[in-house]
């Protein structure tokens, strides 16, 4: 286990402000100054405010979980910044009944600038809730703070602050949840596939497998991950890194499994944009009640696309992806 994740998060945000503590064995690539001090400084506060939101509400402390994933990548940052304003607009409806609006997506590529939105409209969110709960937020100025480059603990601090939030929900992230971003990954690998008229881009479902749970469908969503990185690789394009990703880490939760689903819908949008597929993929509905069994079976449709994708990708010339279809399946 990275030693970043055997810690609580006001000590991890002592590791994050000092880079030479924090920094594991290979660097990040250096990121623009300004865009690094002005994360480093929104997720402290956002920290700060949800430990004194924690407190209030005599929560217990969540700790960190190491899901066995390494990232740097700007479009990670984004897509787990992403669920933490989700999850805030989440805590706000169940203080005060009302929703923000989502945070615009980004025009082009996402790069590290990209991430300052969404974190900025979770902060703002989060102090919507303390504000309706009368509670102080903390006060931080960016001259009180030293610039960090070191992208992987940014990573790092995300997963675990979206750990804690979701804790003070009374509605956590649920299988339900899961299903949903497993199915958006399906839309997407389905975009993708349809570059390939042989292939049927949306296979029929596997068997149902009842007594799942979330770890089951964490071991399978971690084996679609590494296919997807053995296909960006064939691409020479940049992806995160995986440990063993056939065991499972205790204490799971859907949370937890929702973050893995997320950075492959991350990595699949990254591919989508990287081929300049323009038709975006369907979005999922509400699916009513679902178990992880649902999900575990609607990972076999992602698995086998992803096979057939990388069969597909493996058997051209380095480079040659195929061309979209003009009638893509769903």
């Amino acid at each position: 286990m990275s030693p970043l994740f055997k810690i609580p998060v006001l000590i991890l945000l002592g590791l994050l402000l000092n880079p030479a503590v924090a920094q594991e064995e290979s660097a990040p690539p250096a990121a623009p100054a300004e865009s690094a001090a002005t994360i480093t400084l929104r997720m402290t506060g956002f920290a700060q405010d949800l430990d004194l939101l924690r407190r209030f509400m005599g929560m217990p402390e969540i700790p960190a979980i190491d899901l066995r994933i390494r990232s740097d990548l700007p479009r990670d940052l984004y897509f787990q910044a992403l669920n933490l304003w989700q999850r805030a607009d989440r805590l706000l409806f169940e203080i005060r009944r009302t929703h923000g609006s989502p945070p615009q997506p980004p025009a082009g590529a996402i790069d590290l600038v990209d991430v300052l939105p969404p974190l900025r409209d979770a902060h703002e969110t989060l102090r919507q809730v303390m504000r309706e709960l009368q509670i102080t937020p903390v006060t931080l100025t960016q001259e009180a703070l030293p610039r960090t480059e070191n992208r992987q603990a940014l990573f790092v601090l995300l997963l675990t602050l979206n750990r804690q939030l979701d804790a003070l929900l009374e509605r956590h992230f649920a299988p339900r949840d899961v299903y949903m971003e497993i199915m958006l990954a399906t839309a997407y690998a389905s975009r993708l596939l349809s570059r390939y008229p042989e292939v049927d881009a949306m296979p029929m479902d596997p068997p149902f497998e009842p007594y799942r749970q979330p770890a089951d469908v964490y071991v399978r969503l971690m084996d679609c991950l590494e296919r997807i990185t053995r296909i960006f690789h064939r691409l020479n394009l940049p992806v995160l890194e995986i440990d063993d990703p056939r065991a499972a880490p205790d204490r799971l939760t859907p949370g937890d499994v929702f973050a893995v689903a997320s950075l492959i819908v991350s990595q699949l949008d990254f591919l989508y944009q990287q081929l300049g597929i323009v038709l975006p993929p369907p979005q999922p509905v509400y699916p009513g009640l679902k178990f992880p069994a649902h999900s575990v079976q609607r990972v076999g449709i992602l698995q086998a696309q992803l096979e057939q994708l990388e069969r597909q990708i493996l058997a051209r010339p380095s480079g040659d992806v195929g061309h979209e279809s003009p009638h893509p399946t769903r």
